[in-house]
C-alpha cells in the first residue's frame, strides 16, 4: 500500500507535464483537509483531487468524442474535442497560468462558445481552451493567476451546444500557436471515461 502511494505521489508531484520534456512539471495543490487522519482512517479531503493532465472531473459522466478536426457549419473544422458530462461538473486548470480571456454566454462574440476561459500556460505560452461552460469559479476574473489543477468552472451547455448537451469543449494550442488534436495529449483518460472516434 506505502508503494502504491508512493508511485501515485511522484505521479502527481513529477509526471504531470502535458508536453513532454519541455514542459516544466508543476504540482497540483491538494484540496483542504477537512478532518485528519487517525490511526484506522485516512484524512478527509474537501473534495477530490483532480485527474493528472484531464481538464475535468471523470464522474459522474466521461465520454469523450475524438471529433477534432469535424466538419462545422460555415466551412470551419471543429478545433478541440468534446468531453460528454453532466451539467457543474468541475473544470481543472491544465497548467500554472494566466486567464488571457474570458467570454460571458450572450455577448456578441460568444454565439458558439458560451461561456468560455482561454488559460496561457506560464511555461511555454501553451493555450487551453475551455467552452460551454455553465459558470465560472467563484473570484476568477480575466488576468487571474491560476495553478495547475484549479477549479476553473463548471460544465454547461452555453454557446450553441443546444440545451442539456452537457459538455466541455477543450482545445489545446501549444506555444501560443495553431491548435492541434488534444487527445493524444490527454492519453492515458481516467479510467472513468469512455472514448468515441
Amino acid at each position: 500500500m506505502r508503494a502504491a502511494f508512493t508511485a501515485c505521489a511522484a505521479l502527481v508531484l513529477f509526471g504531470l507535464g502535458a508536453f513532454g520534456a519541455d514542459a516544466a512539471p508543476s504540482a497540483v495543490t491538494p484540496p483542504a483537509v477537512e478532518s485528519a487522519a487517525t490511526a484506522g482512517a485516512t484524512a478527509k479531503r474537501l473534495r477530490k483531487v483532480p485527474p493528472p493532465n484531464f481538464p475535468m472531473a471523470p464522474s459522474p459522466k466521461c465520454e469523450v468524442l475524438d471529433n477534432y478536426g469535424d466538419p462545422r457549419s460555415g466551412g470551419r473544422s471543429h478545433q478541440g474535442v468534446d468531453i460528454i458530462a453532466t451539467l457543474g461538473q468541475e473544470i481543472y486548470a491544465m497548467a500554472d497560468g494566466t486567464l488571457t480571456t474570458q467570454t460571458i454566454a450572450g455577448a456578441p462574440n460568444a454565439t458558439l462558445s458560451g461561456n468560455l476561459w482561454r488559460l496561457t500556460a506560464a511555461t511555454d505560452g501553451t493555450i487551453f481552451v475551455y467552452g460551454h461552460l455553465s459558470g465560472f469559479a467563484p473570484g476568477l476574473t480575466k488576468g487571474s493567476v491560476v495553478y495547475k489543477g484549479q477549479v476553473l468552472g463548471y460544465v454547461g451547455d452555453t454557446g450553441n451546444p443546444g440545451p442539456g448537451n452537457y459538455h466541455l469543449h477543450f482545445e489545446i494550442h501549444p506555444r501560443g500557436g495553431n491548435p492541434v488534436d488534444p487527445l493524444p495529449l490527454l492519453r492515458p483518460v481516467p479510467a472513468a471515461c469512455k472514448v468515441y472516434g
